[in-house]
């Protein structure tokens, strides 16, 4: 299995924000409705539109995209190298978005410290001419007088090449102090696009101390969109690449059971704007894209993505929130891809187009990554002489499964206490990342009680323990409650290269656990248990799902 090609791939409006509307509302009826109003009252200036930006890329089907300092966006498509966009600010920072919907990386409009810092700022009207893409190490280049450039929006460097080029800004970028308008770590990748943008090579949504404000109503309401997802899966189609699976025993399980969920920016129309030249397999025309209606389990009704929802015929298919939300925060909404790791990853760019009372606003995100893999069970033993190693792939029907549950047997306390072994799931290498597999570390990891009227709580601390060190103890963490309490553990690991020596351990005792939820687990009895990898950020806004699970059933 090869890797696609390298071309170098955040809620709702805050009580100040409304606030401030209505103080615009009241200028305007003062200055327009109410012409002798009190002259103390601020009027409201027409907005200048900008001065448009134009150039032309050496490389054909590449979108450009300007992007303010406030997350605003103005794209377009450069379906022959020649691009005329009016930009969302009077001074923006381009990108590239390439062919294959993948990010393309910055463009440098100057340099100086003998190329250490990168020069990307652009002021609007600027005549860029000549536009040099340079898709093996993820940039552009092009010439730019420098009364046109905006000099403080700038990127540390090597040899003129904004470090964040090539890896989607996952680079070690240390002591930015503040960083450039829009570049909180100046690696060059402005922050929307950017998977790590504090720069400490962790990805943001596994970063247990993501960016100031990144999960704010202010940083959402400026377009900063959401983009996570989910795999979830029985045990007998749990696939791991440390299990000794080969990549076409790996593959099929990403399109069956993954799902992206996508933030809905509020306004009176959204739109999902993949490229169309292709674009993104799973989410532009003619592609394997499909919304869930009906869940899983009812794919008959399921309709395919963007072409069920795409009024105008523009290519871009109309967002729709799952479920209400609260007045000005933004919506969820499910996709399911139907892709596999080659086809949706690291990199990919997506774009909301949110109109409102006429006016188009557009946004952009990059994935960070894909939950490519299930966390595995290597092995359990109750202590009691019941014990099991498992060989992947798990036939459906085999031990495990529902049909055929894991015995387990008390110990002398009365209590059913498991010895747990676990791989990690993975996710496809981001350059300059090698191998086919890396192992994702610093998730949060749990175990739920399946099909019980509890089965959205995780098990209580006290029904867990560990003496593996790469595991810390957490409590009250998910499903965004404390009530009841919920436990697990952090992984103090690092993504690296995935090994079937990298396992961790726990011990659970499912009594205490089915106990403090009301429940038991007598002889005859049967449970099915979750087994959950989730991401920090999960549940920071409540409710944005970024996990990966296995299910697996014992019996008593």
């Amino acid at each position: 299995m090869t890797n696609r090609p390298q071309s170098v791939r955040r809620r709702g409006l805050g009580f100040a924000l409304v606030a401030a509307l209505a103080l615009v509302g009241l200028s305007l009826l003062a200055s327009s409705a109410f012409p002798n109003a009190d002259p103390g009252l601020p009027t409201i200036a027409k907005k200048k539109k900008q001065k448009k930006i134009t150039g032309k890329l050496t490389k054909r089907g590449y979108t450009v995209i300007a992007l303010a300092k406030d997350g605003k966006a103005k794209t377009d498509r450069a379906p022959k190298g020649a691009f005329k966009l009016r930009p969302p600010a009077k001074k923006v920072t381009l990108h590239l978005r390439a062919p294959d919907g993948t990010y393309a990386g910055p463009i440098v409009v100057g340099t100086r410290k003998g190329g250490k810092r990168a020069i990307e700022g652009v002021y609007a009207g600027a005549k860029l001419g000549k536009v040099k893409v340079n898709s093996a190490k993820g940039y552009a280049k092009a010439k730019l007088r420098k009364k046109l450039t905006d000099r403080k929006r700038e990127a540390r460097a090597k040899k003129g090449v904004p470090i964040g080029a090539g890896n989607f800004g996952r680079v070690k970028s240390k002591k930015t102090h503040g960083g450039a308008p829009g570049d909180l770590d100046l690696d060059g990748v402005a922050d929307p696009l950017d998977i790590d943008d504090d720069g400490d090579k962790v990805l943001d949504n596994l970063d247990r101390k993501p960016r100031k404000g990144s999960a704010s109503l202010a940083a959402i309401a400026s377009g900063d969109f959401g983009l996570k997802t989910t795999l979830f899966g029985p045990l007998g189609g749990t696939v791991n690449a440390n299990a000794g699976l080969t990549p076409a025993q790996i593959e099929p399980a990403l399109p069956m059971n993954g799902i992206l969920w996508i933030d809905v920016l509020p306004g009176d129309l959204t739109e999902l704007d993949c490229g169309t030249s292709p674009g993104l397999p799973y989410c532009s025309s003619g592609g394997t894209g499909r919304l869930p209606d009906g869940g899983f389990g009812n794919e008959a009704n399921w309709r395919p993505f963007p072409d069920c929802c795409d009024p105008d015929g523009d290519g871009f298919g109309t967002l729709t929130p799952d479920a209400p939300t609260d007045p000005g925060d933004p919506g969820l909404t499910v996709l399911h891809p139907g892709a596999t790791s080659d086809q949706i990853g690291s990199g990919d760019v997506l774009i909301e187009r949110v109109t409102t009372d006429g006016i188009e606003t557009q946004f952009a995100a990059t994935l960070q990554y894909v939950f490519a893999t299930n966390p595995a069970m290597v092995s359990y033993d109750d202590g009691q002489g019941s014990s099991t190693t498992l060989s992947y792939p798990v036939p459906f029907g085999a031990p495990g499964n529902r049909e055929d549950p894991f015995l387990v047997r008390a110990g002398p306390s009365g209590d059913v206490v498991l010895d747990l072994t676990f791989w990690r799931p993975q996710r496809r290498p981001i350059p300059p990342e090698t191998g086919e597999w890396i192992d994702i570390g610093g998730l949060q990891y749990g175990v739920s009680l399946a099909g019980e009227d509890t089965g959205k709580f995780t098990c209580p601390q006290p029904a867990y323990s560990t003496e593996d060190p790469d595991l810390t103890p957490i409590e009250g963490v998910f499903q965004g409650t404390n009530d009841p309490p919920n436990g697990g553990f952090q992984d103090l690991t690092r993504d690296r290269p995935a090994s079937p020596a990298n396992t961790f351990t726990l011990q659970l005792n499912l009594t205490k656990c089915l106990e403090s939820r009301g429940s038991s687990f007598g002889p005859g009895e049967e449970r099915a248990l979750g087994f959950s990898a989730f991401a920090p950020q999960q549940y920071d806004p409540p409710n944005n799902p970024d996990d990966t699970n296995t299910t697996v059933f014992f019996k008593r």
